[in-house]
């Protein structure tokens, strides 16, 4: 569970179902009620169905672990990834669906991640002749993380061919976890190198797919679509959003941090407005950085491969010293307790 200043973030209910009702479906064909999965859960199988739907993170990842105890050794993420389409993620599939290239499809669905019922945090990097997503966690749940990163990189894949057709193929994956018993699964699915226990999870392609154009393209369509979205996503925005944004930065950077008015600057905002922002909502610029941090070296300590030494290094501490002793502020344990 998330230390208390993550609480709140871990507790509303501001998810879209997208994910959770493909999951009941998914349990449904398997001979499993997907009642069952939702009992005492503040929501019911017929909820999922309506597009107004929200749950918290909590709500959601309580329902998956009921789900993999139910199923074990299923492959789940991946099943339910492969049964998801463009459509599934709602408007934000229709806005990206009309857009002119599959960059900028992805460039959009990442600025509307939150909307499109993730349960993890998104990056999309153009690097030499790759375009890459990566993906890490919004909270500490490592019995879950690999179902989630399964269902995400399986479901890119499918909206990718959905977007361009079925000659898509991904360059590679690379996952931070140790293969699982069913990993032949993974070559089946993505059809590509897979690396288990590497330092990030990332869905890794040619670059030359950026450009590539899209058939359902329809400029008048896009714009309504953004439109819309606009005016629908409007009332759901809230603090998170000034939250999300200031730690993509960090997260992007965490071993060369940006200064505070370089991130305000890539916000286009100034480092007064920002640290105004910040306070209105009553969370400091370090309180979010560490938690950035903390999260990220959780994950990267799931990795036995990797030293304590590493781990420090990719977060952003110069000596394994200093980031024990905030390891130790941030959870109460050491990261080697920890491991």
């Amino acid at each position: 569970m998330p230390e208390s200043e993550d609480y709140a973030r871990y507790t509303t209910a501001n998810i879209p179902a997208y994910l959770l009702r493909c999951l009941a479906a998914t349990m449904s064909d398997f001979g499993i009620d997907p009642a069952r999965l939702c009992l005492g859960l503040g929501f019911t199988v017929e909820d999922l169905t309506n597009p107004a739907c929200r749950v918290s993170f909590r709500q959601g990842s309580l329902m998956i672990r009921r789900a993999l105890q139910m199923a074990p050794n299923k492959a789940l993420g991946l099943l339910i990834g492969e049964r998801e389409t463009i459509a599934s993620i709602g408007l934000v599939g229709y806005a990206m669906m009309t857009s002119p290239t599959l960059g900028e499809a992805t460039a959009l669905g990442m600025s509307q991640q939150k909307f499109a019922g993730s349960m993890l945090e998104f990056d999309f990097v153009e690097k030499g002749k790759s375009a890459m997503v990566t993906a890490s966690n919004r909270f500490h749940e490592p019995d879950i993380q690999m179902f989630l990163m399964e269902e995400a990189f399986s479901s890119f894949l499918q909206i990718a061919r959905g977007l361009v057709g079925n000659s898509f193929a991904p360059l590679r994956v690379d996952l931070s976890y140790p293969a699982p018993d069913y990993a032949a699964e993974y070559d089946r699915v993505f059809n590509c190198p897979v690396h288990f226990g590497q330092k990030l999870n990332a869905f890794v392609s040619d670059i030359e797919w950026v450009a590539r154009p899209l058939l359902t393209y329809d400029p008048l369509s896009h714009r309504q679509a953004l439109e819309f979205m606009e005016i629908g996503f409007s009332r759901e925005r809230e603090k998170e959003d000034l939250f999300e944004s200031v730690e993509r930065v960090v997260r992007q950077n965490l071993k060369n941090l940006p200064s505070f008015s370089e991130i305000a600057k890539k916000l286009c905002l100034s480092e007064r407005t920002l640290r105004r922002r910040l306070a209105d909502n009553g969370v400091s610029y370090q309180t979010l950085l560490d938690m950035v941090r903390k999260n990220r070296a959780l994950e990267m300590l799931a990795n036995p491969k990797l030293s304590i030494e590493q781990v420090a290094f990719e977060v952003g501490f110069c000596d394994a010293h200093n980031f024990r002793r905030a390891f130790k502020r941030w959870t109460g344990s050491t990261p080697s307790d920890m491991r």
